[in-house]
């Protein structure tokens, strides 16, 4: 079959950054390819579909090609029977993008399953425009509210350091704690962009540290200093790539942060232009 039209899935409650930037790269190369809300008729006017997977059982209509993107696993207690049900409920795709071998590994999938491996990225574009903005904050969290993460804010809050907290709202207010809600993907950038040190905070227990850090990628894209706990992925990426990040445990007053010797790694092989014209997907959908 011939496709021309691509239909990326999405939904209210997820915050996909490499939704919209599959779109501009589809767009780029000269398909049709549109955002579509979870459960939309017009799914199935397109020729193909990209699903993140979530639960996409398989005896519901979809398009006749399928992209099936694992790009993380579930946590919580029963997360492994929450991996094995959508293993067995899924739609089968034509092929599957995993953030890693490890994810794939773990949802039960062969090395000879039709597939690439994608980190996660960043919008080049948008923090060379931005990098230079005048600086409004001391630090940036953006992201999802995690258990630690209030406690973390609210410690460099008692130490003078102005916070802009993204993504959601916390229910003790603190003066120095700037609460800018849920924001779209290019706000979020631009508040990135505005800030001098970007807060990682990502509980050290698996899958989630074993999974890309898209606020500390985007962090170091806009040159921001990185504050972060410690777990294996973090640590990982900052020996490999040479950077230099502040332990958030090590913070105990102001001047920690502000003398600390940041060493910023170079990313731009992690924007999503570069990430995508690597994966070669165009040879998997002709």
């Amino acid at each position: 079959m011939s496709i021309r039209t691509i239909a990326i899935e999405t939904t209210e409650k997820a915050f996909l950054p490499e939704a919209y930037a599959y779109r501009d790269f589809f767009q780029q190369k000269g398909y049709v390819c549109d955002l579509q809300q979870k459960g939309s008729p017009s799914i199935l006017d397109y020729d193909a579909v990209l699903l993140f997977h979530g639960f996409h059982p398989f005896w519901k209509p979809y398009p006749k090609f399928i992209i099936g993107e694992y790009h993380s696993l579930s946590t919580g207690n029963h997360g492994r029977l929450k991996d094995r049900l959508k293993r067995a409920i899924n739609i089968k795709a034509n092929f599957y993008i995993f953030l890693n071998d490890e994810v794939r590994e773990k949802l039960w999938f062969s090395n000879t399953t039709p597939h690439l491996i994608r980190g996660m990225g960043y919008h080049k574009a948008d923090f060379d425009s931005l990098k230079d903005d005048n600086k409004l904050y001391d630090v940036v969290y953006c992201g999802s509210f995690r258990p630690g993460v209030p406690e973390a804010l609210f410690r460099l809050a008692d130490l003078g350091l102005s916070i802009a907290l993204a993504g959601f709202k916390t229910s003790l207010p603190h003066d120095n704690i700037h609460e800018l809600g849920r924001v779209t993907p290019v706000e979020a950038r631009q508040i990135i962009a505005q800030s001098k040190y970007g807060l990682n905070f990502t509980p050290n227990i698996f899958p989630l540290n074993i999974q890309d850090s898209t606020k500390v990628i985007e962090y170091c894209a806009a040159g921001l200093g990185v504050i972060t706990n410690r777990y294996q992925w973090v640590n990982e990426f900052e020996a490999q790539r040479g950077g230099k990040f502040l332990t958030l445990s090590d913070i105990n007053c102001l001047e920690d942060v502000t003398s600390f010797d940041f060493v910023i790694p170079e990313v731009n092989d992690l924007s999503w232009e570069a990430i995508f014209e690597s994966l070669e997907i165009e040879a998997y959908l002709s």
